[in-house]
């Protein structure tokens, strides 16, 4: 479930705006505003239930939780001015600075769990195994990759384009680990 909702959400935003916004988080001041809330909120408080083989795996996956919920209850910022946002009523600018720093660690922390949490295990390694570590591995980089976008020349959409591909290798990952794919599953071990 985690790992749709991530990989829906930007699609539902732009369907129910009817354009390609700047980022999905400015759909927070749009009619997408509930349905962002409630899948991002919900992917929030699945990641902090989820539990992990380890505690290094329930901690990482809980902050990176918390940071999905805050980037819903602090807005981005979408204009110059000084007004209250938010759940809390907070000037803007700092509302959205809260968001931005909340961001950078929802990613960040969730490209740390599937290039180095996902990839650990107690028991030999199969074949499939090590393709599924290569997978995880690869939706790691693509997630932090993907913040590169943001170094290229402006364009409307630019923010979402790089939200939606971070979130894109987040759902891949989650699916991959959720067993969604049985072909990379339940093989013999690997012998070098």
């Amino acid at each position: 479930m985690i790992g749709w909702l991530g990989m829906l959400l930007p699609w539902i935003v732009v369907a129910l705006v009817g354009y390609f916004p700047h980022s999905i988080s400015a759909t927070w001041y749009t009619n997408a505003c509930t349905p962002f809330m409630i899948i991002l909120g919900s992917a929030g408080f699945l990641l902090i239930s989820y539990k992990g083989y380890e505690l290094i795996d329930d901690v990482v996956l809980t902050c990176s939780g918390i940071a999905g919920l805050m980037i819903c209850i602090f807005p981005c910022a979408i204009s110059e001015e000084n007004i209250k946002v938010g759940t809390f009523m907070i000037n803007q600018s700092v509302s959205s600075m809260i968001h931005y720093i909340s961001a950078v660690i929802f990613f960040g922390l969730l490209a740390y769990n599937s290039f180095f949490l996902f990839t650990k295990s107690s028991e030999e390694k199969t074949v499939k195994k090590k393709i599924r570590n290569t997978i995880y591995r690869v939706c790691g980089v693509g997630m932090i990759a993907s913040f590169l976008i943001l170094l290229v020349p402006d364009f409307s959409f630019k923010v979402w384009l790089m939200e939606t591909i971070a979130l894109f290798f987040f759902g891949v990952s989650f699916l991959t680990k959720a067993d969604i794919y049985p072909w990379l599953f339940c093989d013999t071990p690997y012998k070098d």
